[in-house]
């Protein structure tokens, strides 16, 4: 049987098949939309990642820098504590007089000049 638009069967599967096919379009242009929002956030998350690399990168950089400095100052430091060592036992009391001595000079000085 003929229908009045020019086709064989039945005239509502014809309108069903045109509104499946603006449903499928309206959708496809929805999928499109979520699609080019996401492709903007990963976008933005791989600006950041970047950004968090470069830093993390300048992070270590300096925190390798700090580790020579103590390193150095370290060996300073044992260096120090070694002259110390042989200083006290290479002569009795005198020197530790000396320095008792200059101490106390040290403070009447600091003392007197902000009295």
């Amino acid at each position: 049987m003929r229908n009045p638009g020019g086709g064989y069967g039945n005239p509502g599967n014809a309108r069903s098949r045109g509104g499946n096919a603006y449903q499928n379009d309206y959708m496809e242009q929805q999928n499109d939309e979520q699609i080019n929002l996401i492709a903007g956030k990963v976008g933005q998350l791989k600006e950041l990642s970047i950004a968090i690399g470069s830093h993390v990168k300048e992070d270590n950089r300096l925190l390798g820098d700090l580790d020579n400095s103590f390193d150095s100052a370290g060996s300073l430091l044992s260096g120090t504590m070694k002259r110390l060592g042989s200083l006290a036992d290479s002569g009795g009391n005198r020197h530790m007089l000396y320095l008792a001595l200059f101490v106390i000079f040290v403070l009447l000085l600091v003392y007197k000049l902000f009295r």
